[in-house]
C-alpha cells in the first residue's frame, strides 16, 4: 500500500447513524418506524442518482426532504409535526459510538482527516458539531462545491483540490458499498465498513479490506 496521508470518510451511515431519527421518535412513528427509516433513506440516495442523471441538483437538505415526505406518502403516515421532528433530528444524527475516539488515535498517528459528503455545509456543519468531532477533522467536503452528487468524479477530486492530497495517499472508509466501488474504481484505497453484513455490489472497484466497524481501523493502518 501507498503511503497513506489522509483518512477521508463518507458521512451518512458511515460517521453518522442515519436511522438515529426515526429511531428516537419510534413511539411516535409507531410500528412502522423501521420501514420508514429504510424507505427514506432509500429514496433519499436514489434521488441523488436520477438527478445526477437529469443534470438537476438541488442541494441534499432539499432531497432528503423529498425522500422524507415520499416515505411518509407511501406508508400513509399523515403527521406534520412528526415530519418537521425528523427532520430537525436528523441536523443532529448522533455519531456511532466508536467515532471520536477512532478519530483522535488517527490524529495521534500524524495523518490527517476529512470527511467527503452528498451532505450540504448547514448539515455537516450541525452534524460534526452535534458529534463534538469538529476538531478532529482537517475539512468537511460538500457537494457544494461541485453541484453533482456521488458518484460522479468531480465528488472525489474535492479531495485532491481542496486539500492538496493525491489520490495514491488517500484511504477512503464508507459504509455505502456503492460509493465504496466508485472511490476504489476512481483510485482510492478503500475500506468497505459493512456495518450491516451487506454484499459487494457488482460494479467495477474492490475494496483493499472489509472491516464491520471503525475500530478496526488503527490496526489496518498499521500494516
Amino acid at each position: 500500500m501507498e503511503k497513506i496521508t489522509t483518512c477521508v470518510f463518507d458521512a451518512y451511515g458511515t460517521l453518522f447513524d442515519v436511522n438515529a431519527a426515526c429511531l428516537e421518535l419510534s413511539k411516535e412513528v409507531g410500528d412502522k418506524w423501521k420501514e420508514l427509516s429504510a424507505l427514506w433513506r432509500l429514496r433519499q440516495v436514489e434521488y441523488t442518482w436520477l438527478r445526477n442523471s437529469m443534470n438537476e441538483y438541488i442541494d441534499f437538505w432539499k432531497i432528503t426532504s423529498d425522500a422524507l415526505d415520499y416515505a411518509m406518502e407511501t406508508l400513509n403516515i399523515k403527521n406534520i409535526k412528526l415530519r418537521d421532528d425528523l427532520l430537525s433530528l436528523y441536523l443532529k444524527l448522533k455519531s456511532y459510538p466508536e467515532v471520536k475516539l477512532v478519530l483522535q488515535k488517527i490524529r495521534k498517528m500524524g495523518l490527517k482527516t476529512a470527511i467527503l459528503s452528498n451532505g450540504n455545509k448547514k448539515m455537516l456543519e450541525s452534524a460534526v458539531t452535534n458529534a463534538n468531532i469538529k476538531n478532529l477533522l482537517d475539512e468537511v467536503l460538500s457537494v457544494d462545491d461541485c453541484k453533482v452528487y456521488k458518484p460522479a468524479s468531480k465528488v472525489y477530486d474535492l479531495v485532491e483540490s481542496k486539500m492538496g492530497v493525491k489520490k495514491e495517499n488517500i484511504i477512503f472508509f464508507s459504509s455505502n458499498a456503492w460509493d465504496m466501488h466508485a472511490a476504489s474504481n476512481y483510485g482510492f484505497k478503500t475500506i468497505w465498513v459493512n456495518r450491516f453484513d451487506g454484499k459487494l455490489e457488482k460494479l467495477p472497484g474492490k475494496p483493499h479490506k472489509i472491516i464491520n466497524s471503525l475500530e478496526q481501523i488503527e490496526k489496518i493502518l498499521k500494516n
